[in-house]
């Protein structure tokens, strides 16, 4: 008897890639479980929540921030997962970030589907032209930018207006590569306030940045491809990109780690950060079937298909960083930071991204406030002053994702 486990598909991920890449090998592989998914194309988020709410809803679901996805843990909303990981072996299997994010009182309630990462982006035959290196340093970054200022290159390229809250990734990437990681989780733990000089530093660096025209005119207009657009072309130098987020043609493209910022941070440092949690609904009929599905996902063969096709996307958080395979089957620009940020996990030594780490109002708060930083209307100490004061609080209520 086959059974039918329902998946509730948020409008983000590559729907199409989803079911050819995973769908259909998973259903035509085996005859115990039929998986269907359903494709939410409005309101994911909130219609998940609802039907959650009502008692109802997919046996799999997923929800785009950790901090969102705790709130749903705290309603008892979702499947305590901690035996299927001992069956399975997922801790051992799974980086451990990607773990600790939703487990609450040593219990795992939800998996990322896709680790993600930020670097430095560029074509190293406009770096060539400016004689220079790809920087691994805030003096050689500053002398980069100097030397493209000059020769009419907009330093960075980048842009934001089809999704403005995509700006927080900016002052991430900021913040852990000048304050480092250890500052971070310690705010993150609230043993460091918000409010640390090397905090305020931080988002005043980034001010800076923008002060001297580094990011061009547009960046709060332009899209992410028109931003990404320009460092294909030649008219800019470089891109603070993430993996989610790469040009189609790249081919003449190159990463590296960005920059540490400040002397005490060990380099290579690579952020860590995470697409949607995938979690099952308290109230399914059909949890071990659930459970076979995500034990399918979790696959370095599923993962190389999709770092073939939509590398970037469904990254999945595996400890084996198979730098042969995505190296073999996927683009260079992706594979080099997909397996850096899997052997920096390793390393300890990561960075923390604001969507997979901050509790909901706090992250709220930085997307809302990048702007009026970086344009001089708010200033750092400001900001950070109201980020400390909201972050304690759900601090206090136990919102803030899990981590060591």
């Amino acid at each position: 008897m086959t059974t039918r486990v329902v998946w509730w598909l948020g409008s983000g991920p590559s729907r199409r890639e989803f079911r050819e890449l995973f769908v259909e090998p998973f259903n035509a592989g085996q005859d115990d479980v039929l998986l269907e998914v359903v494709e939410l194309t409005s309101r994911p988020r909130e219609r998940t929540f609802e039907a959650l709410e009502s008692g109802t809803g997919p046996d799999i679901l997923m929800v785009p921030r950790a901090g969102h996805f705790r709130s749903l843990i705290g309603a008892n909303r979702l499947l305590d997962l901690t035996p299927y990981a001992d069956r399975y072996d997922w801790h051992s299997r799974l980086l451990r970030p990607a773990t600790r994010m939703s487990t609450v009182d040593g219990r795992l309630f939800g998996l990322p589907r896709s680790t993600e990462t930020m670097m430095l982006l560029f074509d190293p035959r406009v770096l060539a032209g400016l004689g220079h290196e790809p920087p691994a340093t805030l003096a050689e970054l500053e002398d980069v930018a100097a030397a493209a200022m000059r020769r009419g290159l907009t330093p960075f390229s980048a842009g934001c207006g089809d999704m403005p809250e995509s700006a927080e990734l900016l002052w991430t990437l900021v913040v852990n590569h000048y304050a480092g990681p250890a500052a971070v989780r310690a705010a993150l733990h609230g043993e460091l306030p918000w409010t640390d000089n090397v905090f305020v530093e931080a988002v005043q660096l980034l001010r800076s940045w923008f002060d001297r025209g580094w990011f061009g005119t547009g960046y709060f207009t332009d899209t992410i491809e028109q931003g990404l657009g320009r460092v294909v072309n030649g008219t800019a130098a470089m891109v603070p990109a993430m993996t989610g987020m790469l040009p189609e043609d790249n081919t003449h493209l190159d990463v590296v780690p960005f920059p540490a910022l400040r002397n005490d941070v060990a380099a290579p440092m690579w952020v860590f950060c995470t697409a949607s949690l995938l979690g099952i609904n308290a109230a399914t009929a059909v949890p071990d079937e659930a459970a076979r599905v995500f034990d399918a996902l979790f696959d370095p063969r599923v993962r190389r298909l999709f770092g073939a096709r939509v590398p970037g996307d469904w990254n999945i958080p595996l400890t084996d960083a198979d730098a042969d395979g995505l190296t073999t089957e996927s683009p260079r620009i992706f594979a080099k930071a997909a397996v850096g940020v899997t052997e920096a996990v390793a390393a300890g030594r990561f960075g923390y991204a604001t969507w997979s780490f901050l509790p909901p109002k706090a992250e709220a708060l930085v997307v809302d406030q990048v702007r009026p930083v970086v344009e001089g209307r708010l200033a750092a100490r400001d900001h950070l002053a109201e980020l400390q004061s909201v972050f304690a609080e759900e601090l206090a209520a136990g919102a803030v994702p899990g981590l060591d």
